[in-house]
């Protein structure tokens, strides 16, 4: 089964509140502030039966947030970590020093087609975000393409994509809406990756406008939903 999760400040309100929606999975929004107190955070983190993926901070980084970084990753026994094409490239030859099993998950941000494969083919690892793919690389193409696009993406580099953000974005409309503003584009997307059998997080990546129990539990039931109609599906095919 897939890996929906949320993401959120890791606040005790926050862990609490995706806990109740019904999320099992979550991905960790940090500063270099924040990360001066990860015994908190991993204290925290661990009262909930929860698989965590951190976001390296985009800004104000030095070697302490790398410390903390690894130390939080290593607690939570994750399994990837974000970080921005900028942060990785700075800080690349340090995460290998220090931790040389970590997976760095790079982001893909405003790419036109060439950079974005350009993107892909050249780091090790990949945080696949859907919604920028979208909205700046394929500049809100029709959604038919946006599929077939991450379907071919999904056949080159499927052994190096780490991670996933997945808003629920619609052409012309605000970016990091919750998934279930955009039904069709994500369920196109969900079932692309079970074909491949994909075992990283997908992560509703939202504004904190949306960080609402309402919000994130209808995303949820979405995914139950579409998972429950899937299965029916496969059922049938047998």
């Amino acid at each position: 089964m897939l890996k929906i999760a949320t993401k959120f400040v890791p606040d005790s309100a926050d862990f609490l509140r995706a806990w109740i929606a019904g999320f099992r999975y979550a991905e960790f929004w940090l500063s270099a502030e924040l990360l001066q107190d990860v015994t908190r955070i991993a204290k925290t983190a661990r009262k909930y039966p929860l698989e965590y993926v951190p976001h390296f901070p985009n800004k104000k980084n030095d070697i302490r947030s790398v410390k903390n970084a690894i130390k939080l990753y290593q607690e939570l026994n994750c399994q990837a970590m974000v970080i921005h094409q900028p942060m990785f490239d700075e800080w690349k030859d340090e995460f290998a020093s220090r931790s040389p099993s970590i997976r760095l998950a790079v982001e893909n941000h405003q790419l036109n087609e060439k950079e974005f494969w350009q993107w892909a083919e050249n780091n090790p690892g990949l945080n696949l975000d859907v919604e920028h793919l979208w909205k700046f690389t394929l500049k809100d193409c029709p959604l038919d393409r946006i599929l077939k696009f991450f379907n071919k993406f999904l056949d080159r580099f499927a052994d190096k994509l780490y991670h996933i953000h997945l808003p629920g974005y619609l052409p012309g409309e605000k970016e990091h809406r919750p998934m279930y503003c955009s039904r069709e584009f994500v369920f196109g997307v969900w079932e692309l990756l079970e074909n491949i059998e994909y075992h990283g997080l997908v992560v509703s990546e939202i504004n904190a406008e949306y960080q609402t129990e309402h919000d994130l539990r209808m995303d949820v039931l979405l995914f139950e939903l579409w998972w429950q109609t899937h299965c029916c599906k496969s059922d049938g095919k047998k």
